[in-house]
């Protein structure tokens, strides 16, 4: 296929979701995982304090309680344990104590089993009896035959610290929330101002002057509005200038052509030699075809300027305005021996100029009827998408010239007896570039295949 840029018109009023949004949607995650780790951290160290001061309270109760027997003997021990076990804990850590022979008979203390520590090692951790006590607890052994379990309850420490998450998850809602309202806010201001710069540059689009608020704040994205409309500004004017440029020349060219020809008429008209007058004909063909070569020129290039432009382009029913063409080339098609087939699907409707549509494939079928020698077959096809094909039978183009066959003064054939600029099929890819199509070659068993359809159509197909 010919190398086509690719074109993509503008589609208002929007893109399909605010970058903003995702700007407050990132923000409300970063600010939960945020709070979910400082969460964790807060509640680890929590625990570990917690277990602390648990551990600690243990072995300071177990080393008194080992002091006493050193001191009193198991007598004083057991007496000072049943003291113990009837005080009420003022840190809400009730203590749970027991004392045996070997871990198996027990002597003292409230726990009714051994639990499952090694006093000869001096096992510590966490454990749950069997009415569901939760302990943190501690087993040693006294002498060759006397175990001590010292635990204490740190259900009041559970509790403390499964307040401390509620509060913290509390504090952390209000904190998202919060960041969710200023990101509301904040993008709700910030879409406001980039609404109005799009709303200026879409006027621009369709013809009008760029105007930018006034009151734009001074920080990045003023500065950019301030920058981007003095480009689109300088854009316009040079574009303007460029047009009135060419529209300029092209009167200054055609009024001495025309006026050439006038006397060429003049001529003609007061000479009665056959040969002059066949001479002065040919010489104002000549002067119709450089005129014709200028206006293709001029409207190659008002195509191209054009290009992403919404300025003039509506509705058009691509079908309808196939089938009044259709009806006019029928009696030239069939006086020049080549059938004109056409399948034209119905509804076929497209934002386009009406005017250059009808150019467009006037363009190929006439580039179709040059080509194809009599007793051929030119096809024509309009189908939704828009997709339009026009396809013949002819001697199609030479595959040296396919490359090339979409440049100016370019023809699909070397033959001398075809007399022609090479601008049709130029200006057929400046048209359909103008209206967001691409234009090429399908491969063909014989005669040549133009097709004109979007960058996704070709792209499917493997043809792009």
């Amino acid at each position: 296929m010919v190398n086509s840029p690719t074109l993509t018109l503008p589609q208002p009023p929007g893109p399909d979701e605010s970058i903003l949004a995702r700007w407050v949607r990132g923000a409300i995650v970063l600010a939960v995982v945020a709070l979910a780790v400082l969460l964790a951290v807060v509640m680890w160290q929590n625990w570990r304090s917690a277990e602390e001061a648990l551990a600690t309270a243990v072995d300071t109760d177990m080393a008194g309680l080992a002091d006493i027997y050193a001191s009193g003997g198991e007598a004083e021990l057991v007496r000072r344990l049943n003291d113990r076990t009837v005080l009420a804990s003022l840190d809400g850590r009730r203590a749970h104590y027991l004392l045996g022979k070997a871990g198996s008979a027990i002597i003292a203390g409230n726990l009714k089993s051994w639990p499952p520590l090694s006093p000869a090692q001096t096992d510590a951790g966490f454990i749950t009896t069997k009415d569901g006590t939760e302990l943190y607890a501690r087993a040693t052994r006294l002498g060759p035959e006397l175990d001590l379990v010292v635990a204490r309850e740190y259900g009041a420490d559970r509790r403390a610290i499964r307040d401390l998450a509620l509060l913290f998850l509390a504090a952390g809602a209000a904190i998202v929330l919060v960041v969710w309202w200023i990101g509301r806010r904040a993008a709700a201001r910030m879409r406001r101002r980039l609404a109005r710069i799009s709303d200026a540059f879409r006027e621009a689009e369709c013809g009008g002057e760029p105007n930018m608020p006034d009151l734009l704040p001074r920080d990045e994205i003023g500065e950019l509005a301030e920058l981007s409309t003095r480009s689109i500004t300088r854009a316009a004017n040079l574009a303007a200038t460029h047009r009135h440029m060419s529209d300029h020349i092209a009167h200054e060219i055609r009024t001495p052509l025309t006026h050439l020809d006038h006397r060429l008429v003049s001529v003609l008209g007061s000479t009665a030699d056959t040969a002059q007058q066949a001479e002065l004909e040919k010489g104002r063909a000549d002067i119709r075809s450089v005129v014709a070569m200028l206006d293709s020129l001029l409207d190659i290039a008002a195509s191209e300027a054009r290009v992403g432009a919404l300025t003039g382009l509506k509705p058009v029913d691509l079908s309808a305005l196939t089938e009044g063409l259709v009806e006019l080339y029928e009696a030239s098609a069939e006086e020049a021996g080549i059938a004109l087939k056409p399948n034209i699907a119905p509804d076929v409707v497209m934002q386009g100029e009406v005017m250059q549509m009808t150019r467009l494939i006037s363009n190929l079928l006439d580039n179709a009827l040059k080509y194809v020698p009599r007793g051929g077959t030119v096809r024509l096809v309009i189908a939704v998408g828009p997709v339009i094909e026009v396809s013949d039978d002819g001697p199609g183009i030479e595959p040296q010239l396919r490359g090339e066959v979409f440049d100016r003064f370019r023809s699909g054939s070397q033959a001398a007896a075809i007399n022609s600029h090479g601008l049709g099929l130029a200006l057929a890819r400046a048209i359909a570039q103008r209206h967001g199509l691409i234009i090429g070659l399908v491969p063909a068993m014989q005669g040549a295949h133009f097709r004109i359809a979007p960058q996704a159509i070709w792209t499917t197909e493997g043809l792009a």
